[in-house]
């Protein structure tokens, strides 16, 4: 009986063991399984983590990037409002200087209108007084109008020299004393005394005997009282004939002394036109 029971109590507990063994390995297999998927889940939700933060790292460098974008941006900006600025005080400071420039511009075509005119007038002043001193000293020798002034000629036939002579007869001094005294009142004028001689005799001689009586009639007009700085001569001796031919006449025309009174302040032409 004993026997027995003693076989039971140990079918029993080898009943239970097995059982038990059972029941560990179900719930070692279940945990197993439960590791598994959790460690596999955990590497999911750590791929999860990891693509997040990529994501996140994008998206930060993306964010500095627009941050950095965003800082040119407004320093562009703000370069852009400073040139815009410089600009329009530029464009302020260029419509300034334009209307100073034609303020200017504009007085100096006043001045210019205003000089045109002062000249106009005085040319008007000299051309009548040019054309009253014609028609005096015509009176006493021959006088012409030339592009600078006039041209007084002196012929052979009323200022005459003795042969090989430059000095100066009464009849000469007389002509040229009255020539001078009208001379001595007029202004801004330039004396050109020039001697002339015919075709007689050598190139050299006879320019060297119109030099000296060129020389007689500046002379003179010193002496009267013309300032001598305004006063040239010059000999031309056979050179520059008034007319052409070898006749007594016409060599007693080229036998002269012309003085050129020239205007040192306006020019005229021929015909009185002025330049």
């Amino acid at each position: 009986m004993v026997l027995r029971i003693c076989v039971v109590n140990r079918t029993t507990i080898i009943s239970v063991a097995l059982i038990v063994l059972c029941a560990l390995g179900a719930i070692t297999y279940e945990v197993h399984r439960r590791f598994e998927s959790m460690a596999s889940n955990l590497e999911a939700l750590n791929r999860k983590v990891d693509q997040a933060n990529q994501v996140a790292d994008s998206a930060a460098a993306g964010a500095r990037a627009a941050m950095q974008q965003a800082a040119e941006a407004a320093e562009h900006a703000k370069a852009a409002a400073s040139a815009r600025s410089q600009a329009e005080q530029l464009q302020q400071r260029a419509e300034v200087g334009q209307a100073q420039a034609q303020t200017v511009a504009q007085r100096a075509q006043e001045q210019a209108v205003a000089a045109r005119e002062q000249m106009a007038q005085m040319r008007r002043e000299r051309e009548e007084e040019l054309n009253h001193m014609q028609e005096v000293l015509n009176r006493i020798v021959q006088t012409r109008r030339t592009h600078n002034g006039l041209v007084m000629s002196l012929p052979d036939n009323t200022f005459t020299f003795d042969f090989d002579s430059a000095e100066l007869k009464p009849k000469n001094r007389e002509i040229l004393s009255r020539i001078a005294g009208i001379l001595l009142a007029s202004k801004g004028y330039g004396l050109s005394v020039f001697g002339y001689t015919d075709d007689v005799g050598t190139t050299d001689y006879n320019q060297k005997l119109s030099l000296r009586r060129a020389t007689a009639v500046r002379d003179y007009f010193v002496e009267a009282g013309i300032e001598s700085g305004i006063l040239t001569m010059r000999g031309y001796g056979k050179t520059s004939p008034l007319v052409p031919g070898i006749t007594e006449a016409a060599r007693a025309k080229n036998r002269r002394v012309e003085i050129a009174l020239t205007d040192t302040s306006i020019r005229y032409d021929l015909s009185g036109a002025h330049r």
